[in-house]
């Protein structure tokens, strides 16, 4: 059996209804209410793992986190339901002699938060999934409310008048404390979408007053009155004496008093923890550029959100306040691009070398300058400046490194490929950032920066990654026919390096689905698939980057995945009076001042250039291709694409040509489909 992806997510939550009622019945018959739990719990994990197994289509391990959470959330609704009279029969035995606590007024308050907004964010969270679309602002949220209902929850029964009361079944509680720190981790880890800024809008409004800036203004005042209030009520729990605290908690907010403590746990946190965090968003908003306000902030939502007492809504305008500072915030961070990085480094006494570089991964294109960040300290008064020496080295496979550039006082050298291209930044001391010019393809990769006195070392790690796209290929002999070697050599011959994992998994996570098993420059051999299929390895395995794992270079043939970056130049489609044979093709761009585009070329200029075009035309390998930005009818499917008529007799005269000319050289006669999409 097998599910639409997020209905088949619906199946386990929906099958807590008669699970409950089932269970309810036979544990009522047996009069043992730890039956009821191991039976509920035990048979929602079996469905649960059931319905995983036939209808997951995700590897985010986050997916079964919300679908078994969407479970419980369900027998939450039960509860509540249950005890507010709407239905009857489903979990009364197991309220009354497991968990009796769930029947007071923040009992069943909780049971209907988790219920309905948990439940409807597990719901939005994993169709966010199932369109490959960012769910961390979600999920930070969501983290929030949950971490903050299930503190106030357990510290409340273990302190309030339910303490005596507490049985086995309180256990069940305690992963809802550990699955979700694990999860927020996980969140964290995701990349967050940055607004698409120039660094000098960003500096240009971080520069402004407090006053220039009213939103930031409004902000800061609300926060300044939501602070002066949670103290307020921090205090009143603490039995301040004072007339105001005495009137206040008889006349608006008796409840605080009461003893089953929720209402004390809450307010002590908003007191310890809420309350730092306000102050906190306020220097944010005065000093603009804190990256950790964003995150932060929807997490603090969450959890002011749901800290709603039985007969209050104090709880809204705070909540409210913090989304608008995590969405302002977010409109102001660092732009990632076109803007150099600054790395701080801790200086120690020892006089020890101490190196760091940028965390993540520097990106840039094809023909483009790209600075990796490395920066070092170590006690000037011990050593010589001129005994230090730089060396920038590029990892080519787990324990192999080729030379990239070395400096030893003044004197400076590149190595191979590099030479010319490269230079030190040298930005003040200290400052051992490698500039890399008109980088190429082969540039991608990780680059290693080590630092050396006499006696000690240490060294970095950067990553530079390269915008483009991914292409499968094979040769007109047919598919499965290279080895490795061979595959690194197609891949350069159209224009293009064999594609890493990391590139791959990007590529799939973007919607490529492709069905045979191509080489990557890691020596393994992977494939990506977004729709399961029969013909593609069953149709009930899950999507994701399929791995055979690393095969013999030699001996075993496969396809290869090449990976190409911005072009130095233009493809366009060559407009001739009549069809041309593959001879003749080569000819006519000649003629017209270009040559034969290659297929990585024409990747490139669909994806980068937005080459659309339907007409089939001759590349350089000798295939027939032509590139589909708009999808229409009669132009070879619904998807976006390169589509390939494969590789007929080259004295053919049944197609047009793709040419591509150089960067600075005459522009092209006789072309249509240039830079922008064109409808044929």
């Amino acid at each position: 059996m097998q599910l639409p992806a997020v209905p088949g997510v619906l199946a386990p939550s929906l099958l807590a209804f008669p699970l409950a009622f089932g269970v309810s019945g036979l544990v009522a018959l047996a009069d043992s209410p730890l039956v009821l739990t191991v039976v509920l719990v035990l048979a929602g994990l079996v469905s649960i793992t059931y319905f995983l197994r036939a209808g997951s289509y995700f590897q985010d391990p986050l997916f079964c986190v919300f679908v078994a959470f969407s479970f419980t959330s369900a027998v939450d609704l039960i509860i509540s339901l249950e005890e507010d009279g709407f239905v009857s029969g489903f979990a009364e035995v197991y309220v009354r002699e497991g968990e009796p606590y769930l029947r007071t007024a923040h009992g069943i308050m909780i049971c209907y938060w988790d219920g309905v907004v948990h439940y409807g964010l597990y719901l939005a969270m994993i169709t966010a999934m199932s369109q490959r679309k960012s769910y961390r602002s979600l999920g930070l949220f969501w983290l929030g409310s949950l971490m903050m209902s299930i503190v106030v929850f357990l510290l409340g029964n273990l302190i309030g008048k339910y303490s005596s009361d507490i049985s086995p079944a309180f256990l069940l509680n305690v992963p809802y404390v550990l699955i979700p720190i694990w999860a927020g981790v996980k969140l964290f880890q995701q990349p967050r979408a940055l607004p698409c800024l120039t660094a000098e809008q960003v500096a240009e409004e971080q520069r402004k007053w407090l006053h220039q800036r009213p939103q930031d203004m409004v902000l800061v005042l609300l926060l300044v009155l939501a602070a002066a209030f949670t103290f307020f009520r921090g205090m009143v729990i603490l039995d301040c004496p004072a007339d105001s605290c005495f009137e206040y908690i008889y006349q608006h907010e008796p409840y605080l008093r009461d003893p089953v403590a929720y209402p004390k746990v809450q307010m002590l946190l908003y007191l310890f923890y809420v309350l730092p965090f306000f102050c906190l968003c306020i220097y944010g908003l005065l000093r603009p550029g804190c990256s950790w306000m964003p995150d932060w902030s929807l997490v603090f939502a969450g959890a002011v959100a749901q800290m709603r007492p039985p007969r209050g809504s104090w709880a809204a305008g705070p909540a409210v306040l913090l989304l608008l500072v995590g969405i302002l915030a977010s409109d102001t961070p660092p732009s990632p691009r076109g803007r150099k990085k600054v790395v701080h480094v801790m200086e120690g006494d020892s006089g020890a070398v101490v190196v760091q570089t940028a965390p993540g991964k520097v990106v840039t294109h094809r023909g483009g300058t790209i600075i990796l960040p490395c920066r070092y300290h170590y006690d000037v008064s011990a050593h010589d400046p001129d005994e230090i020496r730089l060396k920038w080295t590029k990892v080519t496979e787990p324990m192999a490194f080729v030379d990239v550039f070395v400096a030893l006082g003044k004197a400076r050298r590149a190595f191979g490929s590099y030479r010319g291209r490269t230079a030190l930044q040298e930005d003040g001391f200290g400052d051992a950032s490698l500039i890399i010019r008109n980088v190429t393809l082969q540039d991608y990769g990780r680059y290693e920066c080590e630092v050396t006195n006499e006696l000690e070392d240490d060294t970095g790690m950067v990553k530079l990654d390269l915008e483009g796209v991914i292409f499968p290929y094979h040769p007109r002999l047919g598919r499965y026919t290279l080895n490795f070697h061979e595959a690194q050599q197609a891949c350069l011959q159209q224009d293009g390096i064999l594609a890493s994992h990391d590139q791959l998994h990007q590529a799939w996570l973007e919607g490529m689905d492709w069905c045979n098993a191509g080489w990557l420059e890691d020596g393994s051999v992977q494939y990506p698939i977004s729709r399961p299929r029969e013909e593609c390895g069953r149709k009930d395995t899950p999507v994701g980057v399929r791995n055979y794992g690393y095969r013999h270079k030699e001996s075993e043939h496969y396809d290869a995945f090449c990976f190409t970056s911005n072009l130095n130049g233009k493809v366009y489609f060559l407009k001739t009076y009549r069809k041309l044979s593959y001879p003749e093709a080569v000819q006519a761009c000649k003629n017209n001042g270009a040559a034969v585009a290659k297929v990585g070329q024409l990747y490139a200029a669909w994806k980068i250039q937005l080459l659309d075009r339907c007409e089939a035309g001759w590349l350089e390998d000798g295939s027939i291709r032509y590139p589909i930005v708009n999808p229409r009818a009669r132009c070879g499917g619904r998807e976006p694409g390169v589509r390939n008529l494969g590789f007929p007799d080259k004295k053919y005269k049944l197609f047009g040509v793709y040419c591509f000319k150089k960067a600075g050289e005459a522009a092209p006669e006789k072309e249509q489909g240039g830079g922008h999409p064109n409808r044929v």
